[in-house]
């Protein structure tokens, strides 16, 4: 059945083309050449043929891989569709398909079991919660009804002790509400756990299915063999159906050309043409048709008078049989009372006989129920030991996962960090390589001026040794003329 929606969900998901909708011209030559009144006339004469395409394959390369992907599709819903059949014989198809597909094919059963037995836990749980909630709101009718007769009761005079008996019945019947809602909310909890198992479960059974498809499309010797010996159930082939024909329309859709589609609607506004004049034709043939009707009416009034007249006559036999059956009955009574009497010790017989049963019943019944117990209890544990199990799952999941967290928090710092320091560096490197030329720039200044300054000291000094040797000279020159002068007095 899950089958068959699928395929009525894919078939109605691809428009049809509403070709009776467009009106183009008719161009004066086909693409092939061939005039537009000779492919008329050819399809004149074999109109079966009049709506298929001219092209028997595909030339393009999107139409191609369209194909190819839908092809691929239906091979992959022929291999699930005899998936339940292999399960069911995979001992005898074990040697074929090998150790792989044997050990995917073992672990989707156990899923598949597993997936069936949740639903049926859920089926169970669904119906104990509606047969509660059903019985909850039968009970708190009752309750109103049973606190307005009280409410009408108190605004008559009554005893003290009838007055505290219904103070009793209220606070039983809230009561009694408490624990129906804390039921429910068990309920409701508990169905909300198996809910979330039967989702985690269906992905499991998703992913083994794709992944025993990938594991036969690597093998496919075991899948010919498989196929040609396996036996589909009735949806499934109907799916398969549906999905060849809908390959059938899409192929026919991809080799239609558009001169091919403007040929196919004139062809299609000629039929409607023809189909407009035999219109009038069946709208002619309707009038004469109504008024042959309107004459089996007449006739069928007449019939009906008779009828009537024939169910008058049924009515008054059928008073002269109530007065014989009543006659028939009262004798019949008189006859049973006779026979009641004669069955009294019969049914004192029966009776010791039915309080045996009962007690065998009672002790069955107890027997019954200290076993429904046990079983209550096993089924307690066994439902406490896998909420231990997803507890801890949940809990070392989330540990590793705010451990990941963490370290994640620890490396985007460290990251923005060295970016930082990547940043900071390219920036000091700067700030050096600027520091240094202003270093070699003062230091090309500083040796220039010490050169300048030994230049100047270097001619200083040679200025004031030829200074103090013209002094000398002119000392010299001084004295030697004084003691010229000298001489010469």
């Amino acid at each position: 059945m899950a089958t068959g929606q699928v395929s009525r969900v894919i078939t109605e998901a691809i428009p049809t083309e509403p070709t009776l909708k467009l009106h183009m011209p008719h161009p004066p030559n086909s693409k092939f050449g061939v005039p537009p009144n000779k492919i008329r006339n050819k399809l004149r004469l074999d109109p079966s043929r009049a709506l298929e395409p001219t092209r028997k394959k595909i030339s393009t390369i999107e139409a191609q891989r369209v194909m190819s992907v839908f092809e691929d599709t239906i091979c992959k819903a022929e291999i699930v569709s005899i998936l339940p059949f292999i399960l069911e014989n995979r001992e005898r198809f074990r040697v074929s398909l090998g150790a792989e597909l044997s050990l995917l094919l073992d672990i989707h059963k156990n899923t598949v079991e597993s997936y069936e037995e949740i639903k049926q836990q859920l089926d169970i749980q669904m119906r104990q919660r509606r047969i509660r909630t059903a019985s909850t709101e039968k009970s708190e009718g009752f309750e109103d009804e049973g606190m307005g007769e009280y409410g009408a009761s108190t605004e008559s005079p009554m005893p003290e002790a009838e007055q505290m008996g219904g103070s009793r019945r209220s606070s039983v019947a809230s009561a009694r509400s408490v624990r129906s809602a804390q039921s429910v909310e068990s309920y409701d909890s508990q169905t909300e756990r198996t809910m979330r198992s039967l989702s985690l479960v269906a992905q499991q059974l998703s992913s083994s299915c794709k992944n025993i498809l990938r594991a036969f499309l690597t093998n496919p010797n075991a899948l010919s063999m498989i196929k040609n010996q396996a036996r589909r159930a009735e949806p499934c082939s109907m799916f398969l159906k549906d999905m060849s024909d809908l390959r059938d329309i899409l192929l026919n859709k991809l080799l239609t050309t558009p001169e091919e589609e403007k040929e196919r609607m004139q062809y299609i506004q000629e039929v409607s043409k023809r189909e407009r004049q035999n219109a009038t034709v069946i709208e002619d043939l309707e009038q004469k048709l109504k008024a042959a009707m309107d004459d089996k009416d007449e006739e069928i009034k007449k019939k009906n008078s008779i009828i009537r007249k024939l169910q008058a006559d049924l009515r008054q036999i059928e008073k002269f049989s109530d007065e014989n059956n009543k006659r028939v009955t009262n004798e019949a009574e008189k006859q049973e009372q006779a026979d009641l009497k004669n069955s009294e010790g019969k049914k004192q017989r029966l009776m010791t006989e039915l309080n045996q049963l009962k007690t065998q019943l009672q002790n069955a019944v107890m027997e019954h129920r200290e076993n429904e117990q046990e079983l209550r209890r096993k089924k307690f544990r066994v439902e406490s030991q896998v909420e231990n199990w997803i507890q801890k799952y949940d809990t070392d999941m989330n540990e590793r996962q705010s451990e990941y967290e963490e370290i994640d928090l620890v490396y985007t710092e460290e990251k923005k960090q060295l970016h930082e320091l990547e940043e900071r560096f390219k920036t000091l490197e700067a700030e050096y390589q600027q520091i240094m030329e202003e270093r070699r720039v003062a230091r090309e200044k500083r040796e220039a001026a010490e050169r300048e300054m030994a230049l100047m000291v270097k001619a200083a000094t040679t200025i004031q040794a030829f200074w103090r040797s013209f002094k000398v000279r002119k000392a010299l020159k001084a004295r030697k003329k004084k003691g010229g002068g000298k001489k010469k007095k």
